[in-house]
């Protein structure tokens, strides 16, 4: 073989070795390794500046008002509070808008604080199931805006229990199976409640609505809602209109999510009343949160929940009372 031919060779075995090197630099550069991501780091791993929005004010009527950053995204971008309708008649729409907001929850550590005068100077006061106020007026306040209440609550709450007394407005959560107009197996006592207490404004949320909470749920924790076996809580949807309707909420009685790991002799109360369903002395609210957390089938998880709270609370103006949070 000569000369010439000889170096033909080689340069072309050279340049053949280099392009197959570059080619497996290349794809090596680009090869992402799947990372098994907990709810609560997916949850911290977002950037709170790719999900915010801006949106108006609550109601259609104030769409000329300045707009005001939001997150989670609301279900509509122009009317906020889509979704929560009148019973019987659903062509109402809630219309409820608050400056300073207080968020009572039903926990036993309520009855710690003498807060009721402080919250009843609260522009709206918003409740939690069937909390009740008459006897515990100087811990939880006698005022109330809006009472939300999940549905099973509201099969237990006595048609003329006192706390259906009063001038306010009651939002009922559920799936369709048991809020649907035709076939649901709790809306007639939704409707009989509206028909024993007319002073009463009594809503439900949308199928629309419900999905919606679950796509927030899936969006802070990466989890499908239904697959993960979650429950929301009253609590979840409780914040969640709070901060449609609120430009300030102070929340009462909710404990973050490692106050019992950090706490762990706690033995405060689940609920600071008894009611028709429990005695109060029964749950503890430490145990019973950590049980629902760790339960393999349909649960509650509390602890995600509150996490997710953590997060949104410097974004939507939230600060928490009694125990405060460390944020």
């Amino acid at each position: 073989m000569n000369t010439r031919r000889r170096c033909w060779l080689l340069t072309s075995l050279f340049l053949v070795g280099l392009t197959c090197a570059c080619v497996f630099l290349t794809t090596d550069r680009f090869v992402t390794k799947w990372q098994d991501f907990s709810p609560r780091q997916t949850a911290d791993r977002k950037e709170s500046s790719e999900r915010r929005t801006t949106t108006p004010e609550r109601s259609p009527e104030s769409a000329g008002e300045p707009p005001k950053t939001r997150d989670p995204e609301p279900m509509d971008a122009v009317n906020p509070l889509k979704g929560y309708v009148g019973v019987p008649d659903e062509s109402k729409q809630l219309n409820l808008s608050c400056g300073a907001c207080a968020l009572v929850t039903g926990s036993g550590r309520m009855l710690n604080y003498k807060a009721g005068n402080e919250i009843d100077q609260a522009d709206c006061v918003i409740r939690m199931n069937e909390g009740p106020v008459v006897g515990y007026e100087k811990h939880v306040g006698s005022k109330t805006t809006l009472r939300v209440i999940a549905h099973p609550s509201i099969l237990y709450v006595a048609l003329d229990a006192a706390i259906l007394e009063g001038n306010y407005k009651v939002l009922v959560w559920g799936p369709s199976k048991e809020m649907d107009a035709k076939t649901g197996k709790t809306y007639p006592k939704v409707t009989s409640l509206q028909d024993r207490h007319p002073n009463l404004q009594v809503y439900k949320l949308t199928e629309d609505k419900i999905r919606y909470g679950d796509r927030v749920f899936e969006a802070e924790t990466g989890l499908p809602r239904e697959k993960s076996g979650t429950w929301l809580s009253t609590g979840w949807w409780t914040v969640l209109v709070a901060m449609e309707i609120c430009d300030v909420i102070k929340v009462y009685g909710m404990i973050p999510e490692g106050y019992c790991r950090n706490h762990p002799d706690d033995q405060t109360f689940y609920h600071y009343f008894t009611g028709r369903r429990y005695r109060m002395e029964d749950y503890k609210e430490c145990a019973y949160q950590n049980e629902q957390q760790d339960f393999r089938g349909g649960s509650h998880k509390y602890l995600t929940e509150k996490a997710i709270f953590a997060r949104w609370a410097p974004l939507n103006n939230i600060t928490f009372i009694n125990p405060s949070w460390d944020l």
